[in-house]
């Protein structure tokens, strides 16, 4: 009797020790789930059509993965990421002592209501933010997160005044569609995009990002004027410019010096109008090349395109005076140089160019004979001021036309280089100062 009363309390004890973790854990069940959502989304008491409240507060954030292209000359960005909202909706909830085990469930946009939000930039899809895949996951106490995934097309006011040195602003306009501001207001979640899990991307680089809650206001025919919340996202970026510093600076800098190159051929050769005509050519393809990644616009107007555009009217003038120089060249011998042409090329051509080959002189050469006590060179000046007129006298009559067209082409492939080199450094410490400026 003794052993038997013993081994009954033994196995009462284990089915006590059983029986604890079963009265004190209830487990996750599908038929808990399936409940709450009869619950809370029967059509007795649910209606999707109508909005939870009088006034609803839409939380709302964006979050990026990649930007795909920002294309220059139509003005367009495309970027993929998720868009997420969150409002309350108190007519979804149920009780946790019930439940206690059933924290959130998900339903379909068919099931639940949700406001109609907007991309009012959108280029590809313009029409209401919708997903009939993506589930709506509710909590216990009524709070519902929609996160919607996309690729963003959206239009981008693109400022190329500092090409390639230029930094961009991408807006992405989130707007209330059916609900006035009066029924829906949006308000942001963060202070700026979320980019945490964003890619690299090989052209641009996200430098900022920030978000700014506006209204938009649409005037009626009776006069009324409605009032639509509105979410702006910036997006700041910034162009990667090394390869067009070595594709598209450095060819120009280098074609627009080959202009000056034309005044050291030699005239007899007769390749000097060839030889500016291709170099004309050259920087003609160039502006085309750099004009077709550049939108048309006039609204804003490259520092770039200036540049080649000066470039390209230096060409012109070097052709022209390429011209002049030969015209000069292959006048008749036997013609006397003219007195205005004699007095340009004194006072002008051979002073300015430093041109220092007879007959033509920049300054006057002073003789050299050695001394014959320490052997150094000693500097013998002209006997006097008449020697040295007379001598100045025989070099301008020595004068002909083709030294004059020797003179014009020294002078201008001084002057020719020193307006490019002018230019050139303008226009890129331009670009490179404006760059910074704007970012």
């Amino acid at each position: 009797m003794t052993i038997s009363l013993h081994a009954l309390s033994i196995l009462s004890t284990f089915l006590v020790l059983v029986n604890i973790p079963q009265q004190s854990h209830a487990a996750w069940t599908a038929t808990d789930v399936h409940a709450v959502r009869g619950l809370i989304l029967s059509s007795a008491t649910y209606d999707r059509l109508i909005r939870p409240s009088e006034n609803i507060n839409v939380n709302v954030s964006l979050s990026l993965l990649t930007i795909n292209f920002l294309d220059v000359k139509t003005q367009t960005l495309s970027s993929t990421g998720w868009l997420t909202a969150e409002w309350e909706d108190k007519r979804l909830t149920w009780n946790a002592g019930t439940y206690p085990d059933v924290t959130h469930v998900y339903a379909l946009d068919t099931e639940i209501w949700r406001p109609e939000l907007f991309i009012d930039n959108s280029l590809a899809d313009v029409s209401i933010l919708d997903d009939d895949n993506v589930m709506f996951k509710i909590t216990r106490d009524g709070v519902v997160e929609w996160k919607l995934p996309r690729i963003f097309t959206t239009f981008c006011n693109v400022d190329v005044t500092y090409y390639p040195f230029d930094t961009q602003t991408c807006v992405v306009e989130i707007t209330s569609w059916a609900y006035s501001q009066d029924e829906i207001s949006l308000n942001v979640t963060r202070n700026s995009v979320n980019t945490e899990d964003i890619k690299p991307h090989g052209e641009w680089t996200i430098i900022s990002s920030s978000a700014e809650e506006k209204t938009l206001q649409e005037t009626k025919e009776n006069g009324v004027i409605e009032t639509f919340a509105q979410i702006d996202f910036y997006i700041k970026m910034q162009r990667k410019s090394n390869y067009y510093i070595s594709s598209v600076l450095l060819p120009v800098l280098l074609t627009s010096y080959l202009n000056n190159f034309v005044f050291i051929l030699p005239v007899d050769s007769g390749e000097k109008v060839g030889f500016i005509l291709t170099v004309l050519l050259a920087l003609a393809v160039l502006l085309t090349l750099v004009s077709d990644s550049i939108p048309s616009t006039s609204i804003n107007t490259s520092i770039l395109s200036v540049y080649l555009a000066v470039t390209l009217c230096l060409g012109v003038v070097c052709c022209l005076l390429t011209v002049l120089v030969i015209k000069i060249y292959f006048k008749d011998p036997d013609t006397d140089i003219t007195p205005r042409w004699r007095l340009l090329h004194d006072k002008v051509l051979a002073p300015l160019s430093c041109w220092t080959g007879c007959p033509c002189q920049c300054s006057r050469e002073k003789t050299v004979a050695p001394s014959d006590n320490n052997n150094e060179m000693v500097v013998m000046n002209a006997e006097d001021e008449n020697t040295e007129t007379k001598s100045e006298q025989n070099c301008s009559n020595e004068l002909k036309w083709t030294h004059l067209a020797n003179v014009m082409d020294h002078f201008f492939l001084v002057v020719m280089f020193v307006i490019t080199t002018i230019s050139s450094i303008t226009f890129m410490v331009a670009l490179a100062a404006g760059g910074e400026l704007n970012e």
